[in-house]
C-alpha cells in the first residue's frame, strides 16, 4: 500500500510541473503576439507620419493641394489639413 501512495505523489508532482511549464509557454506566446501587434501598429504610424511630412512638403513647394499614394497608403494635404489613409481607413489627421 505504501508504494502506491509514493507513485501517486510522483504522478501528481509531474502533472503540476507540466501545468507550470504549459502556463509559461502560453504566457510567452501571448507576449510575443502582443509585441508583434504593437510593432505593426508603430510601423503603420511611422509610415503615415512620413507620408504626411512628404505631402506637406509638396504642398509648400507647389502651393497646390497634394496627394501621394504609396502602396496601401494615401496622403492628402490641403491648405488647412493633412490626412493619411490606409486601405480607405483614416490613420492620421492633422489640422492647423
Amino acid at each position: 500500500m505504501k508504494r502506491y501512495r509514493i507513485s501517486g505523489f510522483v504522478m501528481a508532482d509531474s502533472i503540476l510541473a507540466l501545468a507550470v511549464v504549459t502556463l509559461g509557454i502560453i504566457t510567452l506566446l501571448t507576449c510575443q503576439q502582443q509585441l508583434t501587434r504593437q510593432q505593426a501598429k508603430h510601423d503603420t504610424k511611422l509610415m503615415a507620419a512620413r507620408l504626411a511630412k512628404e505631402s506637406s512638403d509638396q504642398l509648400l513647394a507647389t502651393g497646390h493641394p497634394a496627394a501621394i499614394e504609396r502602396g496601401e497608403y494615401k496622403a492628402v494635404a490641403g491648405p488647412d489639413r493633412i490626412t493619411v489613409y490606409r486601405n480607405s481607413r483614416l490613420v492620421v489627421s492633422l489640422r492647423r
